[in-house]
């Protein structure tokens, strides 16, 4: 069974004197409950680096996770990183995880990660539980539109996702432009002329998309961007569903 979450951002932390302090993950939508329901077992949790030769941060931020969940009352008996200095594990760790939590970052350089380490393929039977966040959300689709965050010079935006669904995402999103900077209005008008070509869900932090086999649901603040304009479909403690055929929605 395909079980996969899109966020945002999980709001798993927040900040005192600058510093990252771990908290519950935020269940305002739901996300934790439906986690506990659909967990099969609590052998294993893996965190798959979006920037894998950066130790420290993968380190803190691994961290980071794994205490949020531990809070939120989901627990393991082991705490997987998977980063550079595992990579060769790639395949004992996928085996042995019921949940895998895909990293906010960069997302082109965390999708050749995933490349280097086989990862769509590997991917293929598992029947855990996919936690993608921002950039990892982005990297679940088969087709990747990762929006310009930085303008012309960004990175590469198209390119070959995880395969795991033809959900395409747009997390940290903010409706109100009025406060944009140069860069933030390129990204967003670039967003609008993507969506004629394919529909885009803009997930607010703290929103979050669950698909389970070909069921798909809104959980919280989220637009849908489509043919160059942008509806609101969902505001917190709220859900729709997404009809996968047709992507149309219904409550």
């Amino acid at each position: 069974m395909k079980k996969l979450f899109f966020t945002s951002d999980t709001k798993h932390y927040h900040k005192i004197n600058g510093e990252k302090i771990a908290n519950k993950f935020d269940n305002t939508n739901g996300i934790v409950d439906q986690i506990k329901s659909l967990i099969s077992g609590n052998n294993a949790i893996l965190f798959i680096a979006s920037t894998p030769d950066d130790n420290e941060k993968v380190d803190s931020y691994a961290a980071l996770v794994f205490e949020g969940l531990k809070l939120s009352g989901i627990t393991f008996s082991e705490y997987l990183i998977l980063d550079n200095r595992t990579k060769e594990n790639t395949l004992e760790y996928i085996k042995k995880s019921d949940v895998i939590f895909l990293s906010g970052g960069d997302t082109y350089i965390q999708n050749e990660f995933f490349k280097e380490i086989d990862l769509k393929n590997l991917l293929q039977n598992y029947n855990g539980i996919i936690i993608g966040q921002s950039a990892g959300s982005v990297n679940m689709a088969e087709s990747v539109y990762n929006s310009p965050e930085n303008g012309v010079l960004s990175k590469p935006i198209y390119f070959e996702g995880l395969g795991l669904s033809d959900i395409n995402i747009e997390p940290h999103f903010v409706l109100d432009t009025a406060e944009f900077d140069e860069i933030e209005i390129y990204q967003r008008n670039h967003l609008l002329e993507e969506s004629k070509k394919r529909p885009i869900y803009a997930l607010c932090d703290g929103s979050h998309i669950l698909q389970i086999d070909e069921s798909i649901v809104v959980y919280g603040k989220s637009f849908l961007i489509k043919d160059g304009s942008i509806i609101q479909i969902c505001d917190d403690k709220q859900s729709f569903n997404i009809n996968l055929k047709s992507k149309t929605l219904s409550k």
